[in-house]
């Protein structure tokens, strides 16, 4: 009977241990199952790209001569021959000033000049006859010189009391007019060159665009006032600072051949062609996370392992985003599965 019980016992225990050790293995093959499984993904390889170089922006035609004629010396503006809106010649009278109190100071000036020339005249023959003394004789010749001096200080600043154009133009604007006192140096006028050289195109760049710009490179040019004409432009000047209103760069092309009709303020429609080709890395836009259109970041892969890495974006083409820096050694970007990785996390393809 002792027997048949231990029997039963052994049995039981047996039972038991296989139980568990069954348990035990089937624990064991989840726990790693679940340690091996890796968040699936997609990746794409990253490609090369040469920048096409195109840079389409907005200008406005601007006259690159603007000049402020006035007066030499102050007064009572006369006349004024010109007004707002009208064309002159290099040289043209635009303006004059009451002569009155100039006119005077001219006569008075000649007084002056005959007076010291009598008065040299005299010490000169006392000098001679050994009456005057030679300082006398010297501070009579120097009083004659001061004299002629005065003379044509006053006889220059008559010929400047009046305003003429310096350049072939417009007026812009008219500042003062007749019956106005005037201060030497105010101006009377705005008057822009309307020369064919005079015409240039401004526009305001970004940073990188105005780095890839240089002096002389191309550009076509479509203009609202004249549609369907393409007319051709080289740059010709680059700011060295930018605005400070719109944070941009300042760049200036002059017409190869200039329209026979031009007027400031026509809005004109630029595509640039630099001759500096940039080389970029090109990966898909749905690698990028935390993107702020300056830097953004992405997932590579590395020892089966999710790896962070962050990108400088040079353009933005669409399904498809230019990088310049970022992307050294590394040959395929995670796209599909991007957005719920973190730094570490095991992926599989």
């Amino acid at each position: 009977m002792k027997n048949i019980f231990s029997m039963i016992l052994s049995a039981i225990l047996l039972l038991a241990i296989s139980s568990c050790r069954h348990s035990s293995e089937h624990s064991a093959g989840e726990s790693t199952s679940v340690s091996s499984s890796a968040l699936k993904i997609k990746t794409m390889p990253v490609k090369d790209y040469t920048s096409s170089g195109t840079i389409s922006v907005l200008g406005i035609v601007i006259s690159e001569q603007e000049v402020k004629p006035s007066f030499k010396t102050g007064g009572v503006i006369r006349r004024t021959f010109v007004k707002e809106g009208d064309a002159v010649r290099k040289g043209q009278l635009l303006a004059d000033l009451t002569m009155t109190e100039i006119n005077a100071q001219v006569q008075q000036a000649d007084e002056f000049v005959s007076k010291a020339e009598r008065d040299l005249q005299r010490v000169t023959n006392l000098y001679r006859d050994s009456v005057a003394t030679l300082e006398q004789f010297q501070n009579a010749q120097m009083a004659f010189t001061l004299a002629k001096k005065q003379k044509e200080i006053a006889d220059f600043n008559r010929s400047y009391s009046e305003v003429r154009s310096p350049v072939d133009g417009k007026v812009l604007r008219q500042i003062l007019h007749e019956g106005e006192i005037t201060g030497p140096g105010t101006p009377v006028y705005v008057i822009i060159g309307t020369g064919n050289s005079d015409w240039v195109i401004r526009a305001g760049l970004s940073d990188r665009d105005w780095a890839r710009v240089n002096q002389g490179d191309t550009a076509s040019v479509m203009m609202d006032a004249f549609p369907g004409e393409k007319m051709q432009a080289l740059v010709t000047q680059l700011s060295s600072a930018s605005t400070s209103a719109s944070n941009t760069f300042d760049v200036e092309l002059r017409f190869l051949h200039t329209p026979p009709r031009m007027a400031a303020g026509l809005t004109a429609h630029i595509n640039l062609q630099p001759r500096q080709q940039n080389k970029f890395k090109l990966i898909p836009s749905d690698a990028l996370i935390r993107s702020n259109g300056q830097w953004a970041y992405a997932f590579t892969i590395e020892n089966g392992k999710a790896k962070k890495i962050k990108l400088q974006i040079a353009e933005l083409l669409g399904d498809e985003t230019a990088i310049s820096e970022g992307l050294e050694g590394i040959h395929e970007v995670i796209t599909t599965g991007a957005m719920y990785l973190e730094e570490g996390d095991d992926v599989q393809q």
